[in-house]
């Protein structure tokens, strides 16, 4: 019998639709794979993802996942990533995909430096009850970490991470954890007291397989999570904390002078967070962890009360409060953002100035190591860019002010690669006598 158009619609209509999909029609044609994209750089607000020129997820917003959509399996299937809306490309790279299998696509990195882990779903599910938890450290400023989930009032002394020494770039394998709800903290690795991460209300439910995606915070030392269900949704675990620390340089070139700064979220004393008190100069005070947000700094020099200075912490941000001038009375509070990220270069470290010397407050600072420019004219009480340069470990620091020349100086210093330092310019008695003096700190 002679076939016509008329006698191949019919045919086509009486097919099943299983059967038509799979010969194409728009959907998976078995052949697919799956993809979804999480956006844990917190350089890119938002990201769209291309694969082999298709766009699959689009706007995928910090902290959040797209959903699964079919993609191209095979080999060099090109994975594009775009800030959302735009045509430039901030990342093209070829995979192999597997037919049939789904990923998850974590970006992560800051702006101008985004990077890509592939996850593969692929899993088996947790027993009833239990769930399966791994760690995916993308933030390379935290260096190693150990996760704990704890009830939540356990002690951290007491307790035993989930996994240890997880360092930036590594993910572990899955451990098993009784469903529930957990408090999450992240620590540096084997200090309790060095916490990084501290969130109450993480969910882990039965037979789900659940990987935490750890990525920095602003200053490069905190970290945020973000919990990702295999086949499930994505959570996300912000930091709501900041840490500041406290440098007093308030110099009198007779008397001792003792400085206080307290932190106030919103009045009442028992939101009250002492940073240093009785604190003499020239002293730098560890960062303590604050709650982030809107705060009051409550300053006070020899018992003399400063102005309040109303600040915002930024949630996972490093800041330095500076006490500086030459008297109680003169005194002043210069709040100071700290960069604390590492170099990307692993032969390089940064370093910066800060003028913190009443002596020299008329006159502004540059800073030479090894004769090569590191910064210049630097005002009182401000603190410079870092500079990135190649490590040393014997390096001359050499401080000079327009009228004087060099002021101050640091020898044979070792300048660690990966290292992050600031110098402090400060005024000192010697002998009686009160002079500019330097001190290279570790800034983080």
């Amino acid at each position: 019998m002679r076939i016509n158009k008329r006698h191949l619609l019919g045919l086509a209509a009486a097919l099943p639709l299983a059967w038509l999909t799979a010969c194409g029609g728009g959907g998976d044609n078995g052949n697919d794979a799956k993809m979804r994209l999480v956006n844990a750089s917190s350089g890119y607000a938002s990201l769209d993802l291309l694969v082999d020129d298709e766009k699959v997820a689009s706007a995928v917003n910090f902290g959040t996942g797209s959903s699964y959509a079919n993609v191209k399996a095979g080999d060099d299937i090109d994975n594009v990533l775009t800030a959302a809306g735009s045509s430039t490309e901030l990342l093209s790279q070829s995979r192999q995909l597997g037919s049939g299998d789904k990923y998850t696509l974590v970006a992560y990195g800051w702006e101008g430096a985004l990077k890509t882990w592939l996850l593969t779903d692929d899993e088996d599910a947790a027993d009833s009850d239990k769930t399966k938890v791994g760690v995916l450290n993308t933030s390379a400023d935290a260096g190693e970490v150990d996760v704990y989930l704890t009830e939540a009032d356990a002690d951290l002394d007491a307790s035993t991470p989930i996994v240890s020494s997880v360092d930036a770039g590594n993910q572990t394998g899955f451990t098993s954890v009784s469903s529930g709800t957990y408090r999450l903290r992240v620590t540096g690795t084997g200090d309790t007291d060095d916490l990084r991460l501290d969130v109450s209300g993480v969910v882990l439910k039965s037979k789900d397989v659940m990987t935490l995606v750890l990525t920095p915070g602003a200053g490069g030392v905190l970290v945020h999570a973000m919990g990702v269900v295999q086949d499930g949704d994505v959570t996300s675990y912000l930091n709501t904390q900041a840490r500041v620390r406290m440098v007093a340089a308030v110099a009198d070139a007779t008397v001792p002078t003792f400085s206080r700064v307290t932190v106030n979220a919103d009045d009442s004393a028992s939101s009250d967070v002492i940073l240093g008190s009785n604190v003499g100069s020239f002293t730098t005070k560890d960062y303590v962890l604050v709650n982030a947000g809107s705060v009051t700094l409550k300053t006070s020099v020899d018992g003399t009360a400063l102005a309040d200075k109303t600040v915002t912490l930024a949630a996972g941000s490093d800041t330095t409060v500076l006490v500086v001038g030459k008297t109680a009375g003169t005194a002043s509070v210069a709040v100071i953002d700290d960069d604390n990220r590492l170099p990307t270069s692993s032969t390089k470290y940064k370093i910066r100035l800060i003028h913190a010397s009443p002596m020299l407050m008329d006159q502004n600072l540059s800073m030479t190591v090894d004769s090569g420019d590191s910064v210049s004219d630097q005002a009182f009480g401000t603190a410079s860019d870092f500079d990135v340069r190649t490590a040393s470990d014997s390096a001359d620091i050499d401080i000079t002010s327009p009228t004087q020349g060099s002021v101050t100086s640091l020898l044979e210093q070792n300048l660690t690669a990966k290292g992050v330092f600031t110098v402090f310019v400060f005024d000192r008695l010697n002998n009686g006598v009160a002079e500019p003096q330097a001190r290279l700190s570790p800034s983080r």
